[in-house]
């Protein structure tokens, strides 16, 4: 998995974020957002254009995820 999808996938799931209302939000299918942030058995990379969709509706600069590696969980609950 490439690690923005990986620190995309960490910082959704500590912050509690609702994959249905994402999905409703971005246009992206809820499976599709659940394969590639939180399904840890299929390890599926985000598109260039979900990325942004996810951050833009995160509200949060996608370079941040793009950047760093997240060890031991750079976003906290």
């Amino acid at each position: 998995m490439d690690t923005p999808t990986r620190n995309l996938g960490i910082y959704v799931k500590n912050k509690g974020i609702n994959l249905t209302n994402m999905a409703k939000s971005t246009g992206i299918p809820y499976g599709s957002l659940y394969d590639s942030l939180l399904n840890s058995k299929r390890q599926r990379d985000l598109r260039l254009g979900e990325a942004l969709a996810v951050c833009a509706f995160l509200g949060v600069d996608p370079m941040d995820f793009a950047e760093q590696e997240a060890v031991g969980g750079r976003w906290g609950k």
